[in-house]
């Protein structure tokens, strides 16, 4: 009961230090509202308000929105991950896909906690309630998807995946509230692996979450902001530096039927990319600004180095294998 009257308590403190500020400023200005310093938006490109005051309409709309979205999640990793269940144990895989899952973990903590966040900006929560709000729903999320691992008879609860979920939505959070980490961004690509020449696994079907032959996760990093003022006229503002780590050879047999598995193999990459928001012109429609912003958590094919136990390799539009290998 005392719980509740202190969270009464709260909102009605918001509400009414909402009503007491003037009309323009209960959002955000554009240039306090930034990723980088460059413009951020929301969902519909506005920008969120200074104080929590939640809008039942959108609520209800984006509320409506994300069960659509954990059901088809949930079917989906049901077919897959949860078919046979029995009771909940604790299985640690630390080095499963030499350390690739745990990536994979990390950049989902980071995506979901980032889809929550924007959400509830949307619904009228303020820009630091709802970094907080959205890290912790974005890891509850995924600890849901951790529990039911537990009870799934072919894996288990691990420790580690559930630190890297952890780090990925703490890292939203701080990322929102610390300038300096805006720099950095975890991006993600998919290629599948039969298009640019890498072996499939043969041990069961795979999902784009799980494809990690195909799968490759990166941090990139904004130079021009990093570099010393004086140096940073001379850097190209649209180009930024990602680091890459993914895989080969995960859950591939050497020969078919019941051949032995192939040793996963680990490889590195660094390579030239994009910053979005300075290649594709503002838009006057403020969703295709959010799909502008979208674009930087995806890395496309472009120019890269490899290192792997194969060597080292140049690709100009890596993963596609037009390669120059050294």
């Amino acid at each position: 009961m005392r719980c509740k009257l202190c969270i009464a308590v709260l909102l009605l403190g918001s509400l009414a230090k909402a009503s007491a500020l003037p009309a323009d400023s209960l959002y955000l200005f554009r240039d306090e509202f930034t990723d980088a310093g460059r413009p951020r938006y929301t969902f519909t490109g506005s920008t969120p308000r200074r104080v929590t005051q939640v809008q039942a309409v959108p609520t209800m709309v984006i509320g409506a929105a994300y069960t659509g979205l954990f059901v088809v999640l949930q079917a989906q990793m049901s077919n897959s991950w949860w078919q046979r269940s029995g009771s909940f144990k604790i299985q640690e895989d630390g080095d499963y896909a030499r350390y690739v899952d745990k990536a994979g973990h990390f950049f989902t903590g980071f995506t979901m906690s980032t889809i929550m966040g924007d959400a509830l900006m949307e619904c009228g929560f303020s820009y630091e309630t709802s970094s907080w709000l959205g890290a912790t729903l974005g890891l509850a999320y995924m600890t849901t998807v951790e529990i039911q691992d537990g009870y799934a008879t072919s894996w288990g609860f691990s420790p580690s995946d559930q630190i890297a979920n952890t780090t990925g939505a703490v890292f939203y959070a701080a990322r929102n509230l610390i300038p300096a980490l805006q720099n950095v961004t975890p991006r993600w690509s998919y290629v599948p692996g039969r298009l640019v020449g890498e072996r499939m696994t043969t041990e069961r079907p795979l999902t784009i979450f799980d494809d990690y032959n195909s799968t490759i996760f990166w941090l990139n990093f904004n130079v021009e902001n990093m570099l010393p003022r004086t140096w940073a006229e001379y850097w190209p503002d649209w180009m930024t530096l990602s680091v890459g780590y993914g895989c080969r050879d995960y859950e591939v047999r050497s020969s078919l039927p019941d051949g032995p598995l192939l040793p996963v193999r680990s490889r590195a990459m660094i390579g030239i990319d994009y910053d979005w928001l300075k290649i594709i012109p503002e838009s006057s429609f403020g969703v295709l600004n959010y799909v502008r912003q979208a674009l930087n958590y995806i890395r496309l094919p472009g120019p890269t180095l490899e290192f792997s136990d194969s060597g080292v390799r140049f690709a100009v539009l890596y993963p596609f294998a037009v390669v120059v290998p050294f």
